[in-house]
This record gives C-alpha cells, structure tokens and sequence, in this order.
C-alpha cells in the first residue's frame, strides 16, 4: 500500500507523535511519502521521501498566513501543478491529512483537480474545538469533506469526537478514536523513588489554554506547607513574561524554573526528577481552545510520576482510562484544589507501579496506534 501523508509544515516540534506515527506506518510495511508546505527540522526530523508544495507567498510569512486562513484566499495560493505532478508520480492509494488545514487544502486540491483518492483525516484539537467556531469557511469546508463518501476521520479521544459532531457536523459512524501513541523511551525511564522534597513540573505552552497562571497560584500555597518545594514549567510562548511578573508578584520567583524548550529524547530524564506532575489546562473563553487529548500528561504517567489534571477536554478522559489512584483530576482554574490534590499524592507518595506503567503502555503504544490507522487504510480502499 502506498500512502500520502500530507502534513503542513513537515515537522513542527510541537507535533511529535504526528512524526512518529508517520515513521512507525512506514516501518510496518506501508510506502509513505510525505508532503508539506513547509519542510523544517529537516536533521532532528528525517524522513525518506518528502515532496514540497509551499503556498504562494505574500510579502512575509506572517502575511501570507493571514491571506491564506484569516481571509480564507488559501485556494488561490495553492502549487496545484506541484500536487498534480507528486500524485502522478508517487501514485498513492490512500491520502493520510493530518489537521484540519491539512483536510482543508486536500479538499481544494481535491475539488480542482478531481480525484477522489480515498482520504483519512486526522484531526488534533483546535482544529475542531476552535477553528471551526472562529473561522466559517474553514467549516464550511471541512463540514463538506464530512459528506464526501472517500473519507473517513480520526481523533484522538471521545470528548474531541464529540466536538467533530457538534462543530463539524460529522456523521459519527465516519469517525473513529485514535489514542496518540507515546514514545517508549518514557518507559524506558523510572521516575526517582527519592521523595525528600516536593517536586512538580508540567510542560506545555505558555498560552491561555494551558492553565499555568491557576499552577502559579496553588503552588504559592503548596509552598506555605512544604516550604523547600520547586516547580519547573517546560514550554515557552507568549505569556512567558506574564508567568514570570506572577511568580515574581507572589515572592516565589526563585522556586520556579522556567525552560523554553527541551529537546524530546531528553524530556523524560528531566520528568523522572520530579515527583508529581500537573496539567492545569482550561477552556479558553475568547479561542475555544480545549485539552484534546494531554500526551505530556500520558509521557509523565509513563515514567512514573503522580499526575493531576484538570476537567478540561480529554484529560478526563485519560485520567479514567488509566484507572490508577496515582492521578487526580480537579476542577478547571482552582488552585486550592490543585494544591489540595498535589499534596495528597506528594504525602502519600504516589507513583504508577511497574503494572500501571505497562498498562499505559500498552493501551498508547505505537503498535496500537499504528495498527488501528492500518485498518482504516485498508477499509478506504476496500470500499473504493
């Protein structure tokens, strides 16, 4: 089978488990080519064959974004001869979009050139939590790929299939949930039994969405009892300066570490030398943005550490199908109750047994996951 995964911007170092789900279908036996706007992390990110088809530019690439999603012109700066020419060649029987805008420029490409190549769609989060509240071309068009018979979707939880229904007005029988895999090398790593002192870190972006203002806030109190405690926040983003003025407001700027970036392989070391992890992640009011899925909080359960999570989007999700006592869930933007549940496990020194990491491993492993879009591959092109 010969599949053509078209990816954006080829590879973004926020979308890990997209790459790696590109390079374990390859490895299982399917031909893969992949092609993209935009090729980046081209060392740290390899891959074969990768065809490019940038969008026309406009002035600068901030310009040419706003023309082609803010004022939806994206049809009139798509390389169509590029696409025709890399579907000539390579031939595939499956197109494999991942994201939304991915799905939306294949629907184009699709509707100009004609060619009905069976298409699975996977879908992330704020492509179908936001996107489609904010932008209603965007949704008009993906509301009409939804009808298309060549086409089926994936998303990685239940809560974000719900969404594709109610957003996107999928038909639910086209839809099927796709768990995202995590890398085994957070297996690999055991979290450090040493419990001296309290440690919390959580990695995410410093954006709206993902709640850290609500950490800051509970671990000014966490501090009143355990008085040596540190937290490390991994992610980098635009209220980084903003994080920093709060930390510095309530006095416990110097408790807190701030780390712009982590390269991945190196990620799980640094989780194993905290013993709870939190994700405040929240709904956020002007974009819509929800927690789809939460893989940091599933690579922090995989090395071991107790983990609390919010009641936001598909965390809650993952906290039950772990079904361990090592992971609380608390209420969105309630940092007494996050302070509440991080002592809770701090105290009783929770951690996921050797069993409970398998589990997770086992229920989000590549092999999963690579098995499961195998079987939609073949499905579409039976049904052809």
């Amino acid at each position: 089978m010969k599949v053509l995964h078209y990816i954006p911007s080829f590879s973004v170092t926020t979308e890990t488990f997209i790459y790696d789900q590109v390079v374990a279908l390859e490895r299982s036996g399917v031909e893969s080519a992949v092609l993209t706007a935009k090729r980046l992390n081209v060392h740290s990110r390899p891959f074969d064959k990768v065809y490019t088809a940038p969008i026309k530019s406009i002035i600068n690439p901030r310009i040419t974004q706003a023309f082609a999603l803010r004022l939806q012109l994206l049809p009139f700066m798509i390389d169509y001869k590029t696409w025709a020419r890399v579907i000539e060649e390579f031939k595939p029987d499956v197109i494999h979009c991942h994201t939304g805008n991915a799905v939306k420029t294949w629907m184009h490409v699709n509707d100009k050139l004609g060619f009905n190549i069976p298409t699975l769609a996977s879908l992330h989060g704020s492509d179908v939590n936001s996107e489609p509240l904010i932008r209603p071309k965007y949704r008009a068009v993906l509301e009409e790929a939804g009808k298309k018979p060549f086409i089926k979707w994936t998303v990685p939880s239940a809560f974000l299939k719900q969404k594709c229904m109610l957003n996107l007005g999928t038909p639910e029988n086209k839809i099927s949930v796709v768990h995202n895999a995590f890398n085994p090398i957070f297996l690999a790593e055991q979290q450090k039994k040493a419990l001296d002192e309290l440690r919390i870190i959580s990695v995410g972006r410093f954006i709206g969405c993902k709640g850290h203002t609500f950490l800051i806030d509970a671990f000014s109190l966490l501090l009143n009892r355990y008085p040596n405690a540190t937290l490390t926040l991994v992610g980098g983003g635009e209220l980084e300066s903003q994080l920093k003025a709060q930390a510095e407001a309530l006095n416990i700027d110097q408790k807190i570490t701030f780390i712009e970036q982590v390269q991945h392989a190196q990620l799980p070391k640094l989780l194993a030398s905290h013993n709870v992890y939190v994700q405040p992640s929240i709904r956020d009011e002007i974009t819509f943005q929800e927690e789809s899925f939460g893989v940091a909080a599933l690579e922090a359960m995989a090395v071991g550490l107790a983990t609390v999570v919010s009641e936001c989007g598909g965390l809650t999700e993952l906290a039950t199908l772990t079904d361990t006592n090592a992971v609380a869930v608390v209420p969105q933007k309630d940092a007494s109750a996050i302070a509440t549940a991080v002592g809770q496990l701090f105290d009783r020194q929770a951690c996921l047994s050797s069993f409970e990491r398998d589990k997770v491993g086992a229920l989000f492993s590549s092999q999963t996951n690579t098995s499961a879009i195998l079987t939609l591959f073949n499905q579409l092109v039976s049904e052809k």
